[in-house]
């Protein structure tokens, strides 16, 4: 008897050995960012002539590269320990500006440095997006489910547009609840967030400001949202980037073609171009 209660006991000292060990592994990979992880070499800026692009994903403390040619695939990242909390980051001539939630830091893209500093702007709960050759621009807000079209031929608000069939109770956030607009380059198509509801709404906005926006189709996300979100295209318009949710979307064939786990657990997204060894920010 005393023999099976003793290897009960040593038994289930190993189990719970184990869960602790899990938990401890667990919370140590939470604290470093998302794309140091696995073992990513060092962000280096190209050495050759030529154009090659980027997605750079700002998670909390790090900067994460996304070769936009290699079906995003994640080929460099920078440790910026003192950047906690980003929360916008900005285009400069050869570095990025990032604002975090102790103050603004410059970022050189030549030498990975993190300096403190900078011009940033704050992160806004409202967004814009100018279509001047319609004439129109489309704006999201606190409290409104959905996007507003403003003629710019007077200032007014011509329509206010809801996701039929989907729901959002303010209560429970996120607020704004359509954190993220896009259009696309070639074509009068405009693409709206829907983070409760983990959705991109697609319209045909070529009528606008005569007509209202035409609902096009809806493209339920892989995850779901994890906060307000964020909607970035690629400057040629093939790949829109979810922010606090992670899908790379075609826009063509309106499907996700990758999730970037960086992207997971941010929305500030922005586009380099390395172009004969300088930085170029496209858009």
């Amino acid at each position: 008897m005393t023999r099976r209660v003793w290897l009960r006991a040593a038994g289930l000292a190993v189990v719970i050995g184990g869960v602790i060990a899990g938990l401890t592994a667990y919370y140590s990979s939470e604290g470093v960012p998302p794309c140091l992880v696995s073992g990513v070499p060092q962000w280096r800026p190209p050495t050759d002539s030529g154009t090659h692009r980027y997605m750079v994903v700002f998670p909390d403390r790090a900067a994460c590269f996304f070769d936009l040619s290699d079906q995003n695939k994640l080929v460099g990242a920078l440790r910026l320990s003192n950047a906690r909390g980003i929360t916008f980051a900005a285009r400069l001539q050869d570095g990025v500006a990032v604002r975090t939630a102790s103050g603004p830091f410059t970022l050189d893209l030549h030498t990975g440095r993190l300096q403190r500093g900078g011009l940033v702007p704050f992160p806004s709960s409202t967004l814009t997006v100018t279509d001047l050759q319609h004439q129109a621009m489309y704006v999201t807000q606190r409290g409104l489910l959905g996007f507003r079209a403003i003629d710019l031929r007077n200032g007014e608000t011509r329509f206010v547009l809801h996701f039929k069939g989907f729901t959002w109770n303010p209560r429970f956030g996120p607020n704004p609840p359509s954190h993220g607009l896009a259009l696309a380059p070639d074509r009068p198509e405009l693409w709206v967030l829907d983070s409760p509801n983990s959705t991109l709404h697609v319209f045909d906005v070529s009528a606008v400001p005569d007509r209202p926006p035409r609902r096009v189709e809806e493209v339920r996300l892989t995850r779901t949202m994890s906060g307000i979100g964020s909607l970035v295209r690629s400057a040629d318009g093939r790949f829109l980037y979810v922010g606090d949710e992670g899908d790379v979307i075609d826009t063509r064939s309106r499907q996700s073609v990758a999730n970037l786990e960086a992207l997971q657990k941010s929305r500030v997204v922005l586009e380099v171009d390395w172009v004969d060894g300088r930085p170029s920010f496209p858009g």
